[in-house]
């Protein structure tokens, strides 16, 4: 008899992979619904008796995914299995559990196409990893921090490196652009929590807390690579950050994330402008190597009105593309920034490229904001003192003010002297000419 009801109703036993464990729940469904008017239990009435979204429900027990352990426990005995069928249905999920194939997930973008130069920055990155440990003790999580000025690649060095070491990482490569600089709002922890839980195939609780836990779980003892492009600063990437040693985190920000390095260990690998050589062969890698030589001084000069930065490269190459038969000489004549337009792309527009940085300073910093009007205004490398009376503020606070153009890799300083990249001075000054001076930033308080 028993035998005859566990070949006609659900039998766990018969549960080794997860198609088998949805066609027995079907079973378990069509018995709690006896003596109903329903063929069994539905998707509605499980889901107010268990407590879990619809959707995520009915990827459990249609076999798409595997519910945690404690879930199907519940499930189970909401479909009135008795404690002993709920000790064989827990040993039911054991079996699939084991026999599961794990998802590797392998979410880098592609590799920018023409990439070049960074030899240096690509054997420093080398070097930090052959240096990290990849343990589960007290040694720490190895992070790498790519910082560097709108503009000079920071992404694309990012991907190209992990493009290139992600054979050393067997579990995995996940990304996430974190949109700390771009036309949307930046992306909050919470939400890059639910991507990257969704990249590793795992559902996305709605609690903030059980989300930072199921994903530093779904990590630990794994050997994976995860990729944070383009965040906001270091607030915005710890919460992000594995609990072990045995995954690598790469991080792109024009923050100098120093609260990350101080903290967190960051290792911080700094990106600037090309030099000239790099930069004429990016030029020749996108436009042609025949071009190029045929006018080197002209090339060159292009490079120079590029102001060495790899984005402005890219869209000057794309403008002479298009204009197969003018000379390199016509390119980019004028000293605006209209001819680095891109066509309107916001993420390739130089102008919009440097918005980004410049609308969060403007938010967060308005004595920055106003000293980099003043920047704008003035070529060459100022000192401390110049600068401050430029602006109109005293020295400790335009060295504030300009502490915070450092750290967000809109001025270089070097001795005490500050000097500003000259399509950002350009910027500067478009923006200085239309922006409503800030009262409290130019009051020499």
């Amino acid at each position: 008899m028993v035998a005859r009801q566990r070949e006609l109703g659900p039998d766990p036993q018969r549960v080794h992979g997860l198609a088998e464990l949805a066609k027995e729940l079907d079973l378990l469904r069509a018995r709690a619904a006896a003596g109903t008017l329903k063929a069994r239990v539905t998707l509605e009435d499980l889901t107010r008796l268990v407590r879990l979204p619809r959707s995520t429900l009915h990827r459990y027990i249609t076999g798409r995914t595997l519910a945690p352990s404690e879930v199907l426990d519940r499930i189970v005995l909401a479909l009135g299995a008795s404690p002993a069928e709920q000790r064989e249905w827990n040993e039911a999920w054991y079996r699939v559990h084991e026999h599961k194939p794990e998802a590797v997930p392998r979410g880098l973008p592609a590799a920018i196409r023409g990439f070049t130069g960074r030899a240096t920055e690509l054997t420093a990155l080398d070097h930090l990893l052959s240096s990290a440990s990849f343990d589960e003790g007290c040694s720490g999580l190895p992070i790498l921090a790519v910082s560097g000025p709108p503009g000079v690649g920071k992404t694309a060095l990012a991907i190209r490196w992990a493009h290139r070491v992600r054979d050393q990482f067997p579990d995995g490569c996940l990304y996430v652009d974190l949109r700390g600089y771009a036309p949307d709002r930046p992306m909050t922890p919470v939400e890059a929590l639910g991507t990257l839980l969704g990249c590793l195939g795992d559902d996305v609780p709605p609690d903030p807390a059980v989300r930072g836990a199921r994903y530093r779980s779904l990590l630990a003892n794994r050997r994976m690579l995860v990729l944070l492009d383009n965040a906001l600063c270091a607030e915005q990437v710890r919460p992000l950050l594995p609990g072990t040693g045995s995954c690598v985190v790469v991080v792109t920000s024009r923050d100098d994330l120093a609260g990350l390095v101080a903290r967190d260990g960051a290792h911080r690998v700094a990106l600037d402008v090309f030099p000239m050589s790099d930069g004429l062969v990016l030029l020749g890698a996108l436009l042609g190597a025949e071009r190029v030589r045929a006018d080197p001084q002209a090339a060159a000069t292009l490079v120079l009105r590029c102001g060495l930065m790899p984005l402005a490269i890219r869209v000057a190459a794309e403008i002479a593309a298009a204009r197969p038969h003018a000379a390199l000489t016509e390119i980019g004549h004028d000293h605006a920034l209209d001819w680095l337009a891109a066509g309107g792309d916001p993420r390739t527009d130089v102008r919009a490229v440097f918005s980004w940085s410049y609308r969060h300073l403007a938010t967060s910093a308005p004595d920055a904001a106003a000293i980099f009007h003043t920047l704008g205004r003035h070529s060459g490398i100022l000192p401390l003192a110049r600068a401050a009376a430029l602006a109109g503020m005293t020295d400790d606070r335009a060295e504030q003010a300009l502490n915070a153009l450092v750290r967000a890799h809109l001025v270089h300083v070097s001795s005490g002297h500050y000097q500003i990249h000259d399509l950002l001075r350009l910027y500067a000054s478009e923006v200085g000419r239309t922006a409503a001076p800030h009262p409290e930033a130019l009051s020499p308080a």
